[in-house]
């Protein structure tokens, strides 16, 4: 009895993260302009970067956290506002510096493009 218990709940933990992934990624659209840190940016963040073992507070892999804007902002060059080609940031987002190969299946056009958006527009925190 206590196997099943434990089968149900894993099978119902597992499709609820399922539909919580796809309902957010399906939410996750970034606009052409005034794109905002709080609605836009650190909800990318959250869902593609600031996860356990990569770039949350605890791992901070390469010593990058992208938990929040502060964190982002405290290593100079990750960001450099109005300067998109410049932040590291959006060079390794768009392939220019390296990362783990799941970084062009992770992140679509759209979400690129916001990023830069997001840099060349000042990255405020707003």
């Amino acid at each position: 009895m206590r196997d099943l218990v434990a089968c149900v709940l894993a099978a119902l933990a597992l499709a609820g993260c399922s539909d919580t992934i796809s309902d957010v990624d399906t939410q996750l659209v970034f606009p052409e302009k005034d794109v905002s840190y709080s609605q836009h940016v650190q909800p990318f963040f959250n869902l593609r970067c600031a996860t356990s073992g990569c770039h949350d507070d605890r791992t901070r892999a390469h010593g990058l956290s992208l938990t929040s804007y502060f964190a982002l902002t405290e290593r100079p060059g990750i960001v450099i506002p109005g300067n998109s080609d410049a932040s590291l940031l959006v060079q390794r987002i768009d392939g220019r510096l390296p990362h783990p190969p799941e970084i062009p299946i992770l992140v679509n056009d759209n979400q690129r493009k916001g990023i830069r958006t997001w840099v060349d527009e000042g990255a405020k925190n707003n």
